[in-house]
């Protein structure tokens, strides 16, 4: 009896282990290039920032002191106004030009961190408020009659005096932007070098922990199918007591290893009942050469030989026992458990030649057996039983004797074999109980009349399977008919 086995599938199955080493890899990898992008970001931003100030401020600081300069020069040179210039001259008002360069450094001021540049830029908004006041006093003056010289001389040492201070702050504002790109280069190839060994390190730990679970994982998968191979080896060789260990592994592996375990108990019972059956096999045709081989038939023919020699019938003596020596031989037949259609043949014609020797007149037959069959292959002494059978129960009990045929032919994909004789027959219950026998629903011994039929009807069964069987057919006064039949052309 099979015993099932059922453990708890502990542990963690396969599929989430390789997800959770998979996850470990790829988040962390992915935490660190975010990071390194975050810093690359703001690292690129920041210098950025300071180059687009930078190229603003230039591009301010090269037409800013000479449009002042000249249009201021205009102004006083034509006694104008600095709501004139632009109709009159088609140049730029002053106020105009102050407040586009408040503009770019208020916008250059709310990005400066560097507080150098930073002051530099207050600086210049501060020169720029007094250079408006220098322009509104020399505008107010320009038109009014001797004030020519005096305004010649403020152009000289305020306006263009201003101007190059202006001039001056921008260039410091740049200087000291331009320390701060190189403390910002400074800084990025500072943060380059401690990520780079960041990232070596990281990796380095990161690969060492993978290299370490995936070894695991590798072992709790490789480990136990090894010893599964062991295993499947063993019962290869014959081995059926091996079995694999099903507590080690993820559950899938255990699952494995259970299923494998109750195959191999499954195969062992099936390889030892299948022994037993033959040794049972073997045993019952043991048991049929002991019966087919009985003194009593051994006795009464030597006891028919003997009586032949009193009476002088030599040739009767010579018959019965050439018939003795062929029977023997072919119930023996070298050892071999089958035998072909036509030594099947000479063993029975043997057996009824030995029986008419002693029932004489009682006892009549004939055998037809299909050219087709005759090279086929049959069990050893499947018909003797039944010819036998027929004899001691059916003609024997009927006055007057009987006569037994014997008849081979191909059906389709079988050979069928029939067995009639015109003995007694048998009654309705006498057939159920033949039929019972047979069939194994009741025992029959050695001492049973039925013996020697089911021992046939066991056979065909251990041999052919589904494939073969007899049937019987019987009426009481006219005779029985057992048909067998067989596969055709079977290798056993």
């Amino acid at each position: 009896m099979m015993k099932e086995k059922k453990h708890k599938r502990r542990g963690i199955p396969l599929q989430i282990q390789l997800t959770a080493l998979g996850v470990l890899l790829i988040i962390p990898f992915a935490v660190m290039s975010i990071y390194l992008l975050y810093n690359i970001h703001e690292i690129g931003r920041s210098y950025n920032r300071i180059v687009q100030n930078i190229t603003q401020i230039n591009q301010f600081n090269l037409v800013f002191e000479e449009e002042m300069d000249t249009v201021m020069y205009m102004m006083v040179a034509h006694s104008m106004s600095k709501y004139e210039v632009q109709p009159e001259l088609g140049m730029t008002n002053p106020d105009v030009l102050i407040r586009e360069a408040e503009e770019a450094f208020e916008n250059v001021r709310a990005t400066t961190v560097s507080n150098g540049a930073l002051q530099s830029v207050k600086g210049a908004t501060k020169l720029l408020i007094t250079l408006h006041k220098r322009v509104n006093d020399i505008s107010s003056t320009v038109k009014t009659t001797g004030y020519y010289d005096e305004n010649m001389e403020r152009l000289d040492l305020d306006i263009r005096v201003i101007t190059e201070m202006i001039q001056e702050r921008i260039s410091q504002y740049i200087y000291y932007e331009s320390k701060s790109m190189e403390t910002i280069h400074a800084e990025m190839e500072e943060r380059r070098a401690v990520l780079i060994r960041f990232s070596v390190l990281f990796s380095a730990v990161l690969i060492i922990i993978s290299i370490f679970l995936s070894s695991g994982i590798a072992r709790s998968v490789t480990g136990p199918i090894r010893n599964l191979v062991n295993a499947s080896e063993r019962i290869g060789r014959g081995d059926f007591r091996a079995r694999a260990d099903d507590t080690k592994g993820s559950p899938e592996i255990r699952t494995l290893s259970t299923t494998f375990n109750s195959m191999a108990e499954r195969i062992g019972d099936l390889v030892e009942r299948n022994r037993q059956e033959q040794i049972n096999l073997r045993n019952m045709e043991l048991k049929l050469l002991q019966e087919q081989i009985n003194p009593h038939f051994l006795y009464n023919t030597l006891d028919n030989i003997v009586w032949g020699a009193e009476d002088d019938r030599k040739e009767d003596v010579e018959g019965i026992a050439e018939a003795l020596s062929t029977f023997f031989r072919t119930s023996l037949s070298g050892g071999r458990d089958v035998i072909r259609i036509a030594e099947e043949e000479s063993h029975i014609r043997s057996y009824l030649e030995i029986q008419q020797f002693r029932y004489r007149d009682m006892l009549t037959y004939d055998i037809d057996i299909d050219p087709e069959c005759r090279e086929c292959m049959i069990l050893k002494m499947t018909l003797q039983p039944v010819v036998e059978n027929a004899i001691y129960h059916g003609i024997k009990n009927k006055r007057g004797g009987g006569h037994i045929s014997i008849r081979i032919q191909r059906d389709g994909g079988r050979i069928k074999m029939l067995v009639s004789d015109t003995g007694i027959g048998m009654t309705e219950e006498q057939l159920t109980e033949l039929v019972r026998r047979v069939d194994g629903l009741e025992a029959a011994g050695m001492g049973d009349e039925h013996f020697g039929l089911a021992n046939v009807s066991e056979r065909l069964r251990l041999n052919y399977g589904e494939a073969a069987g007899m049937v019987f057919r019987s009426e009481y006064g006219e005779g029985t008919e057992v048909e067998i039949y067989i596969p055709y052309s079977v290798n056993i």
